[in-house]
């Protein structure tokens, strides 16, 4: 406990009574060493824990009075490591909001007195609820979070003239509350720099993606927090405790897991959310997420899956105001386009992130984004309905190198949301169209009015080929401020975009719509979040423009060394001077950057060719009249030789390591290959995993990913231009998750099933079938099914319009098959019994998907039907069962058992059960290989250990298992670290050969 910082000594002689019973303590003199840490608060209750060397008493002092602690709680101790004791003891009735005194003890260890106090009674109608926001530490070698929670809570204590624990009543911790999951990074890192609040006032984590490192299944996450028991209305959290909910004086908070995305965390979300919206207690609900709904830097590294329907979810509450997010190391702050609700970034004092160093887009969904380590404060008046959130910055990453926290709690931004907010005035169109127009034009609309005082914050425009605004043209979300980019060194101060903009208007530029007719609509947005209602339509023509918008087209975006580029051109201006220039990436076209070549295309439509190009990465781009005004979208390519990507199998099962092979490569040395889930595009998100693949031929191993589709591609100098065709895998099996709302349906009426995790082929598609079916098998053909054109998420809707009273499932299969990668849903319609009197599916299992010649392979069955002859049969791959005889079988000896099987030739094999002696399939198959032995000491794979295996290994001495760089075969002693000892004992083998 040497690294929490407490150093002051305590020396008291305590006496004091508890019922009749006189306890006479000794007179100690100790170190305070133990900073304690608050976590889980009720109204009645909180948990208190500490970390210890050494000791097993777990024990609480505590009363109403610092000189007066006459209660006592002795708790639990968890032996981490050797060294590292973790103490938790919870304190039970408990008055609401109380302040409470309290030290903890551990052995002669005592500390120092803290006071707390115990939140409002649940649906309090009086008073605040506030809560400070920070998360992002991961930095282990600096304190730069010490001086972030030191610096808000001095700001807080100046702001209310309170202690901090009168002042707040939780700190909402957004996640990487580390930067490796291991015990070193949560004693140093979050509860050593926590430690200036962490007595005082609660705080409550979220998951992010650090967490998990060296830590895969959170097993130190969830020894160190303690949410299991924390629920809301009996809807218990998650078993590893990722994601939960629970309830503070008025306010509901919902934290979520944006790791784990699957379907049990969205159902139970569903849930939190429709208990929350029904609790006449609740006023307001407020999510907590690690990656964020929408970012403007490392742009699409966010989470799809709260984008794309958890926020719905959340969003069916109108008590749903404010998202909060981390990941991003840096402030920022949007609102979602239709709904009132906010959505935030708190990036805390994480590894340095500012403009110029990533991706980065301009989106109108987000207000600001500003490159300082900050913090909020989220201030709830219950009584008046309504919530203030106020941003402080502390420093600049690059600021703080020289200056350090030199921005001394800079207020930066406020935004508030009233409940009993009404929407603004509809507004309208004030010109007067009565013929055609020609661009540039200017649309204009009514000022902005509220009834009730609030000011304009947003405008929206849209224009549409269609009455119905189904074809858009424009859709366009403006803020009165638009915070993106800064002024650069040395300030680095924000730029608002649109300083000097009137969002009331709206200018289509010349060339911005091509001739036809369009119908435009515009509303205001308030800075309570309510929009007004859309204005009354206006019909307009626009003539002497272009036919069509302009656009560039390529067949292909990878081409061999040498080979004739041809470009397609489409809705140009006809300039005589507009003219297509090719450029190499990086470069930014201006009079003293040159296009490698050009050619001017003064006809609007065609075709270019561009040839004796250099190989290299380039990109296209279409520009006006002789200027650098770029009029299209560019086009990126690369000229040169292909990579070659190869893998030993397709399927693999949890846990087992995939190997990559790369052939062909350029040898860069930021040349790489990245692992991405299906559905995934580099840039638009982040790799799942990935390493560097500097050499023109070489292996990858990735190891520690979790089930799911995911493909391999090779890219190249640190960018996402792939030069490698995508090489598809999946790891686990029942992948894809099917769910429904509900079990049972009316005739007639429509039946929603909602996906995830899909394969992505455009030929999956939703099936459904009687209870007790095969499918594949003759009579149990499919009553119904929906292809959804390769979508790895989202949900499709049966009309049942052909789906008679009766039982049954719908699952997910793939590529126009009945191979099914998801699990069964259950469903009723119309009269009869429910599922949950169905007799459970048969299952065949099998442990791993590889095994060597000498391997016995175990198969496992589950809930047969138990005939006499039912039997499980083992093909070839590539076999069907009636056509080609089993190469092994074995009848079943009951419902339930095991069969063993051994002396398979290498080669890919499956195993199915069928009944009754004939050949209808009652499982899904179960595919595996069996594969040749690896060779002890060879670590290149080529069948002998030379001296290149050697080296091998020696160039992964210190690597251990989950560190970039550790060979798992090197590991001989299988320690789990790769040193000298390994060596020695593959030179004794290499001496062998």
């Amino acid at each position: 406990m040497s690294n929490f910082p407490a150093n002051k000594i305590w020396k008291k002689c305590s006496r004091f009574t508890f019922g009749s019973l006189l306890l006479l303590l000794s007179c100690n003199i100790a170190y305070a060493k133990l900073v304690p840490y608050l976590q889980s608060p009720t109204e009645s209750s909180i948990w208190v824990s500490w970390k210890t060397s050494s000791g097993n008493s777990s024990k609480v002092e505590y009363g109403l009075s610092a000189d007066s602690l006459l209660l006592f709680s002795n708790g639990n101790t968890q032996a981490l490591a050797s060294d590292y004791l973790y103490h938790t003891t919870q304190l039970t009735h408990l008055q609401p909001d109380t302040t409470y005194f309290y030290r903890i003890i551990t052995d002669n260890e005592v500390s120092d007195t803290y006071q707390f106090v115990t939140p409002p009674v649940k649906g309090d109608v009086s008073g605040h609820i506030r809560m400070l926001v920070m998360g992002d530490h991961q930095i282990r070698g600096e304190n730069r979070y010490e001086q972030l929670v030191a610096a808000a809570k001095t700001k807080i204590e100046e702001l209310y003239g309170l202690p901090i624990e009168k002042s707040i009543n939780l700190v909402l911790n957004d996640g990487d509350q580390v930067d490796v999951g291991t015990l070193d990074h949560y004693e140093n890192l979050h509860f050593a720099q926590s430690a200036a609040i962490s007595p005082n006032v609660p705080i409550m984590t979220t998951v992010g993606n650090h967490e998990y490192y060296y830590d895969a299944d959170l097993v130190k996450y969830g020894a160190h927090f303690i949410y299991d028991g924390y629920t809301y209305q009996g809807i218990e959290p998650a078993s590893d405790e990722s994601y939960y909910a629970y309830q503070i004086g008025r306010v509901l908070l919902i934290h979520m897991n944006s790791m784990r995305t699957d379907a049990a965390q969205e159902a139970w979300l569903r849930k939190v959310v429709n208990a929350g919206d029904a609790d006449t207690s609740v006023d307001w609900m407020i999510s907590v997420i690690h990656h964020p709904y929408q970012a403007e830097q490392y742009i699409g590294d966010i989470s799809h899956k709260l984008r794309d329907s958890w926020m719905e979810i959340l969003a069916s509450s109108r008590k749903h105001v404010l998202n909060i997010a981390g990941h991003h190391h840096l402030y920022a702050r949007g609102q979602t386009r239709e709904w009132p609700i906010y959505h935030m970034i708190s990036g805390g004092t994480a590894w340095d992130q500012y403009w110029g160093q990533s991706s980065e887009e301009d989106f109108d969904d987000v207000q600001k984004t500003i490159a300082n380590w900050a913090w909020q404060i989220i201030d709830i008046d219950i009584a008046s309905k309504k919530m203030t959130v106020e941003t402080y910055g502390e420093a600049h990453p690059l600021r703080y190198k020289t200056e350090g926290f030199d921005m001394q709690s800079k207020l930066i931004d406020r935004f508030q949301r009233d409940l009993a907010a009404t929407p603004p005035n509809k507004p309208s169109i004030t010109n007067e169209i009565s013929e055609s127009i020609t661009l540039p034009y200017t649309f204009q609309s009514t000022a902005f009015n509220s009834t009730q005082g609030d000011l304009i914050n947003s405008t929206q425009y849209q224009i549409a080929n269609d009455s119905e605004f189904k074809s858009l043209k424009v859709d366009k979300i403006r803020d009165y401020e638009n915070i993106y980019g800064d002024t650069g060194a040395p300030l680095y101060e924000p730029v608002d975009l649109n300083r000097n903009v009137n969002i009331l208007n709206w200018t289509v530029p010349n060339h911005g719509l091509p001739n036809g007719e369009y119908y435009l609509k515009t509303r205001h947005r308030s800075n309570n979040l309510e929009w007004s209602s859309w204005s009354d339509s206006v019909k307009f023509t626009v003539t002497g423009s272009t036919i069509g918008e302009p656009a560039l087209l390529l067949s292909k975006i990878r081409y061999e060394s040498g080979e004739t580029v041809t470009v397609e051109y489409t809705g140009g201006y006809k300039n005589p001077k507009d003219w297509i220039g090719i450029y190499r990436v990086g470069q930014t076209p201006s009079s003293s950057s040159s296009s490698v070549k050009w050619q001017y295309v003064p006809n609007g439509a065609g075709v270019v060719n561009f040839e004796s190009l250099a190989d290299g990465e380039y990109f296209i781009a279409f520009f006006e009249n002789n200027s650098y005004q770029e009029i299209a979208s560019r086009v990126n390519l690369f000229i040169g030789a292909q990579v070659h990507l190869a893998i030993d199998k397709t399927q693999f099962a949890d846990g087992e390591t995939v190997t990559i092979d790369w052939q062909g490569a350029s040898a860069g040395k930021k040349d790489w290959l990245g692992i991405y889930r299906v559905g995934q595009e580099p840039g638009g998100a982040g790799s799942t995993l990935w390493k560097y693949a500097t050499t023109t031929d070489g292996l990858a191993n990735f190891s520690g990913l979790g089930k799911g589709y995911y493909y391999a591609t090779f890219m190249i100098n640190d960018g996402y231009t792939e030069v490698s065709e995508r090489l598809n895998f999946s790891v686990g099996t029942e992948i894809t998750q099917v769910t429904l709302d509900k079990t049972r349906f009316e005739e007639g009426e429509e039946i929603v099933v909602m996906f995830n995790n899909g394969p992505g082929i455009p030929k999956d598609y939703m099936g459904i079938f009687a209870i007790d079916a095969i499918p594949g098998q003759t009579g149990s053909e499919l009553i119904s099914y929906l292809y959804f054109d390769g979508a790895v998420s989202g949900k499709v809707v049966f009309k049942q319009d052909n789906i008679p009273t009766g039982t049954y499932f719908v699952a997910m299969y793939t590529n126009d098959s009945y191979d099914q990668v998801s699990n069964r849903a259950c469903f009723v319609v119309g009269d009869g019994s429910g599922c949950e009197t169905q007799q459970p599916q048969s299952e065949l299992t099998i442990p791993k998907a590889s095994y060597t010649p000498e391997e016995t392979i175990v198969l496992h069955w589950h809930n047969t039907p138990g005939n006499a002859k039912d039997w499980l049969g083992i093909y070839k791959a590539e076999h069907t069962p009636g056509d080609e005889r089993a190469i092994q079988y074995s009848y079943l000896t009951g419902k339930t058992g095991s069969a063993d099987f051994t002396s398979l030739a290498i080669g890919n094999y499956y195993a199915v059960i069928m009944l009754n002696d004939g050949y209808q399939e009652a499982t899904q198959r179960v595919y595996f290989s069996v594969e040749a032995k690896a060779m002890a000491g060879d670590l290149n794979g080529d069948n002998s250990v030379t001296a290149s295996d050697g080296l091998l290994l020696r160039k992964a001495f210190g690597k251990c298992e989950g560190t970039d760089g550790f060979l798992s075969d090197a590991d001989l002693n299988q320690d789990g670290c790769i040193n000298f000892s390994d060596y020695v004992r593959w030179l004794a083998i290499f001496r062998q050969q």
